[in-house]
């Protein structure tokens, strides 16, 4: 049976016991989120399948009784006081007053306080972070299982229960239903050779697949049998990873050869050209957002090794990224901005790795199974990483029952953010999200505790910064069933004071598309400097239950500025019109070339190149403010060259981040292009 491997044990994926058989080697996937499904394919079992985050269930028993005192319950047969071995909880008596409720064989359990019953269903269940610990029903203050109580169990044969509490004593009167789940894994299609990827088309209703054999091929998901799919175009060298630009109706595949090709692919004639060549050995593929680049894995033969490049797709010039993976694969973007990278990385190194792609920094995301091939992002808080046998799951934001009220901004935790306000996780060997020495701007995702809050009584919370109430209005998309449906969140006023929110019940937290979100909070209002951030938590009668701990953070959402002057040589200055800089006799002078890469706080980075025809041949950054001018021999620009054209590029690259990713909206670009002639 195949498995998915909890990392951390609190996921947010589906359970072991939701997949059906063993995995033909997973490789490509791309997440469906109309359908909350991770499709992907299986190269050697020539499979397209999905795994369904939210599936269907069936009741397998319900009921009402009475659980006696010190006996066991079967919440597969409404049977009390049976064999141990088949008992889900034991309603242990330890004395007169202390008494719990304690998971037997394997089974786990959560308490989820006073909610709808009713209303609860096997999706509020399936995805519960459950534990062995047991539930306190002690005969005095500290009993949880009061009347009206409900908590969850899943079973040890991997089914899923709520019961209610209607009664409290040494005899405990319960409601129970125990749901049974249909398999998360369906194999959509079959008859593919030896697949490698799949892409989701825009409409959510058809994928597009690439054959090791060298054919892409498009098909409809209601009916996805190779034999029904629609033949693309073929004669690709083992091609790899997929783009999509359906905007333009082109698709993008990468080769995996000595010398292998970019393929672009017109999806409405089946042409192909070739846009690079000699990648060596490439096999992940992502377009930038602003579908000017290309970024490419490769599983060079070199001394790189392992490698990520960014190729302009206008002149096919290089600047690698990253160097020494092992055996990278699909690459897929942690963030809309395009600011970072996630990148399986093979055996043996078996993990997946965050690669900044401004800093050209990488860290660990988290450890593996076998032969992990790619990513796919499931909302904010959790990665779907399909592997040789298995699909695994990684929760980037874990809820801790005891742990900090106010958690993270954004993948961010309050422990990485320094005394001076900046977060830097560089020295943080547990955090996947790379930055050093940053702001923050833009809009700041703050996430909070909510199963703590519940847990410890509370009903509302408020976001105060500087002291100060904030009145944000923010959305979140909720899981129904069927769909995810936008919710905002608008302040209340409780208990005659403004500016709460729901705590978010146990039970709904895993159906929210970012489950630990508590706000999301507009700092371009805020002054330049530190800001004290904290969180007010009231029960439902307006009383005060906790606070939460402090955490001060600076804000700068100054831009950043980039100028580019016209290059000089000998004292005369390119001409502004035509870019003629004429060097006559005075090629062992240097071309000067003026630049401004600045931001006021210093937070940002800068690169500069200069390339002639497709080639760069000067490339500097590094902190700004930036050197100036930068000064190259005239003979050294031109090479074998009489005439020669040249293009400068500057860009300036803010470090601020808002904790999901980096606040590319201040950045700062110039260019500038001249001829040297005679």
């Amino acid at each position: 049976m195949s498995t998915l491997l909890e990392t951390p044990a609190s996921t947010i994926s589906a359970r072991a016991s939701d997949l059906a058989g063993s995995l033909g080697a997973a490789i490509g996937s791309d997440f469906r989120a109309a359908q909350n499904q991770l499709v992907f394919v299986e190269y050697s079992a020539g499979k397209l399948s999905a795994l369904n985050l939210f599936n269907p269930s069936t009741i397998v028993s319900s009921g009402a009784t009475v659980l006696k005192g010190t006996y066991t319950f079967d919440l597969e047969t409404g049977i009390q006081g049976g064999v141990s071995a088949n008992a889900d909880i034991w309603w242990d008596q330890q004395t007169a007053v202390l008494r719990q409720m304690v998971p037997q064989n394997g089974a786990g359990i959560i308490n989820l306080g006073k909610v709808n019953f009713a209303a609860l269903t096997a999706n509020n269940l399936q995805l519960l972070p459950y534990t062995s610990t047991p539930i306190p029903g002690n005969n005095n203050s500290t009993n949880k299982l009061v009347p009206g109580d409900v908590f969850a169990v899943k079973t040890r044969q991997g089914n899923l229960a709520k019961v209610l509490v209607t009664a409290y004593g040494y005899n405990l009167q319960i409601q129970w239903v125990t749901y049974k789940l249909a398999s998360a894994y369906t194999v959509l299609g079959v008859g593919y050779t030896t697949p490698e990827d799949v892409k989701i088309s825009t409409d959510q209703s058809h994928a597009y697949i690439t054959e090791r054999t060298g054919d892409f091929v498009k098909v409809s998901l209601a009916s996805a049998n190779r034999s029904a799919a629609t033949f693309v175009v073929s004669g690709m060298v083992a091609p790899q990873q997929i783009a999509l630009d359906e905007a333009h109706h082109a698709a993008y595949v990468v080769e995996y050869a000595p010398a292998g090709r970019l393929w672009k692919i017109d999806l409405t004639n089946g042409s192909k050209s070739a846009i690079l060549s000699n990648l060596n050995f490439a096999v992940g593929l992502v377009l930038s957002p602003d579908l000017q680049y290309a970024y490419i894995s490769e599983q060079t033969t070199g001394p790189d090794k392992g490698r990520i490049s960014r190729f302009r797709l206008s002149d096919g010039t290089r600047q690698t990224i990253v160097a020494g993976l092992t055996a990278p694969f699909f690459l897929t973007w942690a963030d809309s901005s395009g600011t970072s990278l996630f990148v399986a990385e093979r055996d043996p190194a078996n993990r997946v790795t965050r690669i900044d792609v401004v800093g050209g920094t990488s860290s660990v995301v988290g450890s593996v199974a076998f032969r992990p091939s790619s990513v796919a992002v499931a909302g904010s808080s959790r990665l779907l990483v399909c592997c040789d046998q298995e699909i695994d799951s990684i929760d980037l934001v874990p809820f801790q029952p005891t742990g900090p009220l106010l958690m993270q901004i954004g993948f961010i935790p309050y422990t990485d953010i320094l005394s001076s306000g900046l977060a830097d996780t560089s020295s943080d060997p547990g955090a996947h999200f790379p930055v050093k020495n940053a702001p923050f701007a833009g809009t700041l995702p703050l996430m909070v505790n909510h199963q703590r809050a519940a847990n410890d009584g509370a009903a509302w919370y408020r976001i105060k910064i500087d002291g100060s109430v904030r009145m944000d209005t923010w959305t979140d998309d909720k899981w129904n069933g069927v769909t995810y449906v936008t919710e905002t969140m608008s302040p209340q006023v409780i208990n005659g004071q403004p500016g709460y929110y729901p705590v978010r019940p146990v039970s709904d937290l895993l159906l929210w598309l970012h489950p630990a979100l508590g706000t999301l909070t507009d700092s371009t209002n805020l002054p330049t400097g530190l800001h004290t951030i904290d969180v007010e938590f009231i029960n439902a009668g307006g009383a005060l239950v906790e606070t939460s701990n402090f955490v001060t953070i600076y804000v700068d959402n100054r831009p950043c500025a980039a100028a580019l002057s016209t290059p000089t040589l000998n004292g005369k200055a390119a001409d502004p019109n035509c870019g003629l800089l004429h060097y006559t006799g005075v090629t062992a002078l240097p071309v000067e070339m003026d630049l401004i890469a600045t931001q006021p706080g210093n937070f940002a980075t800068y690169s500069f190149q200069v390339v002639k025809g497709v080639n760069q041949i000067v490339g500097v950054g590094g902190p700004v403010p930036a050197a100036s001018p930068i000064k190259s021999p005239a003979s050294t620009l031109l090479g074998s060259c009489n005439i020669a054209a040249f293009g400068e590029y500057l860009y300036v690259a803010a470090t601020a981040t808002n904790g999901w990713s980096r606040q590319s909206q201040y950045d700062a670009s110039a260019a500038v292009a001249f001829v040297l002639a005679p």
